[in-house]
């Protein structure tokens, strides 16, 4: 469970870019002043020239074969720096859910999306919560017809992988189908939706969208078969990139405590603080060994990967959202106001928490998958 010397000199690499290019003030500027797609593309295709979006792909698709433990270092450098692009949409997700499917458009999209010259967008949500199993959104007839309200990059997508109800008379995760409808198409509705911490998400409207065969990717009312894998492989990605935030929050409350002066000492000394920091570390280790646990059994093949990715987004949320709340109550009054980055941090977890299904939601599952 620890990276390679390729793998170290990625992280380092991606850490240098990020920190020239794309400055937590980078997140700021572009939630003041946001633009239609939701993220800075010059940005996006300067990381592109990199590799980030060739990682994980098999050589046999074009891609670097760098393997999962190398993405999560770099998801948690994007996590450190609050990077606003398509990563997760559009190649933690999109590319995992094309390449997983194993059909012909592995061959036909692929090479557009890891180029950057389309983005996809996952379409699940249709509630408040992330619950695959309750979709309603239906493919009967040729015509598609529903409701997506928490796609993430929706707004910067150029195509959307659907999950949708194919099967009449199916429920839970049966009889569900992915499929593939680009942006343009008639009766696709977006509407752009700005979330506190700064991302750009998006509600969609599929009104009596025309769909062919050729656009069902994977196989017809079992997509569930390879979403939900794919699926399990993105939240250990996640988890990578909320401990990253955990970790920058951590190390930006150190330097504080060691420079502000209470009493002519510096507050650092102070054992109570010190306690707090303590445990803060332990948490984070903690929760950075299980995601590293799950990153390194999707390189070393392992298939059954359901429980490991719903105890690393159990630890991660819970990790990032205390050392956000104890980052802000160190730093006083001053913690929560916006001209300091960490109230930035403690937005960005809350949002976290939510995607690809909370610690409720993965508590749940992992007793589930347990026999409980």
């Amino acid at each position: 469970m620890v990276l390679n010397e390729e793998q170290r000199l990625l992280d380092s690499t991606i850490r240098d870019f990020l920190n020239q290019r794309a400055p937590v003030a980078a997140l700021r500027e572009l939630r003041d002043n946001p633009n239609p797609q939701g993220f800075d593309s010059n940005l996006w295709n300067e990381l592109i020239e990199l590799g980030v979006s060739s990682i994980v792909l098999s050589e046999t698709h074009g891609g670097f074969g760098f393997g999962w433990m190398g993405l999560g270092a770099v998801m948690e450098e994007m996590g450190r720096h609050l990077t606003a692009t398509p990563m997760f949409a559009s190649i933690v997700i999109g590319t995992t859910l094309i390449e997983a499917a194993a059909d012909h458009h592995c061959t036909s999209l692929l090479p557009e999306v890891v180029s950057g010259t389309r983005n996809l967008a996952f379409a699940c949500d249709e509630g408040l919560r992330y619950n695959p199993a309750a979709t309603a959104t239906t493919l009967a007839n040729g015509l598609l017809q529903g409701e997506k309200s928490f796609v993430i990059n929706g707004a910067g997508a150029t195509d959307f992988l659907v999950l949708a109800r194919t099967k009449a008379g199916s429920s839970g995760t049966d009889g569900l189908s992915l499929i593939l409808v680009p942006k343009e198409t008639a009766g696709v509705t977006v509407t752009t939706l700005h979330s506190m911490d700064g991302h750009s998400f998006a509600r969609v409207n599929f009104e009596q969208v025309v769909v062919d065969d050729s656009q069902i990717v994977g196989p017809r009312d079992s997509a569930w078969v390879f979403v939900g894998p794919a699926l399990d492989r993105a939240t250990l990605a996640l988890s990578a990139e909320m401990l990253g935030g955990a970790r920058e929050l951590l190390d930006r409350t150190l330097a504080y405590l060691n420079d502000r002066e209470q009493f002519d000492v510096k507050i650092g000394t102070f054992q109570a603080l010190q306690h707090r920091c303590s445990q803060l570390f332990c948490q984070l280790e903690l929760a950075q060994s299980v995601t590293l646990k799950g990153l390194s059994a999707i390189d070393n093949g392992q298939q059954n990967i359901a429980k490991l990715a719903s105890h690393a987004k159990v630890l991660a949320s819970d990790c990032y959202q205390k050392m956000s709340n104890e980052a802000v109550q160190m730093h006083g009054g001053m913690g929560i106001t916006d001209e300091v980055d960490i109230g930035l941090f403690l937005k960005r977890a809350r949002v976290c928490n939510q995607i690809l299904g909370d610690s409720s939601f993965h508590r749940e599952r992992f007793a589930t998958l347990c026999g409980y």
